[in-house]
């Protein structure tokens, strides 16, 4: 491959890792709107899945955090979430004073339920990988997140977002399976 054929070709990748973007954002929307739930209120219960995920607590304030929300909004967003039946607080056996946040079995069905159909369209093109395709995709993949995690830490620093939060969530390194 020559170089300007790479660099076609990386405009062309560049290109649909946009259109993959949208469509996400457009599938995301579909279903907010279906089961009557706010985007936010989704963005929250993928963050309480990947810090569940990560052996971590979530706490109002890393939610807070993750979603760049300001206190307000966190509190409104937690108080929705709580009413709805897809989290409980409990507070913290070592710090009464701290809450952690749950998902409830509720939000672990509805969630399960909107992004089943996804996940079931994407598995047979990951299931046509060999292997070693499936280990570079990750990898590009790997590499897309933390790039993107860092022009969007980059855009904060020059201009801080309209509320005055900075997210500080990094990037979670998973190891590759053989």
């Amino acid at each position: 491959m020559d170089d300007n054929q790479h660099v076609r070709s990386a405009a062309v990748l560049l290109g649909l890792l946009q259109q993959f973007t949208v469509e996400t954002e457009r599938y995301v929307e579909a279903i907010s709107n279906r089961h009557h739930l706010h985007r936010t209120d989704l963005n929250a219960l993928a963050a309480m899945v990947a810090a569940a995920r990560e052996g971590k607590t979530m706490t109002p304030g890393a939610l807070r955090a993750a979603l760049n929300l300001s206190s307000p909004a966190t509190t409104a967003l937690v108080d929705r979430l709580d009413r709805a039946g897809h989290l409980a607080r409990r507070r913290s056996e070592k710090d009464r004073r701290q809450v952690h946040l749950e998902m409830t079995d509720s939000a672990r069905a509805t969630g399960s339920a909107l992004f089943s159909p996804l996940a079931g369209a994407i598995a047979p093109v990951i299931d046509a990988l060999s292997p070693d395709e499936l280990r570079i995709v990750m990898t590009f993949m790997q590499g897309v997140i933390e790039a993107t995690t860092q022009a969007r830490s980059d855009v904060t620093r020059k201009g801080e977002p309209s509320n005055g939060v900075i997210p500080e969530v990094p990037v979670t390194h998973r190891a590759v399976r053989e």
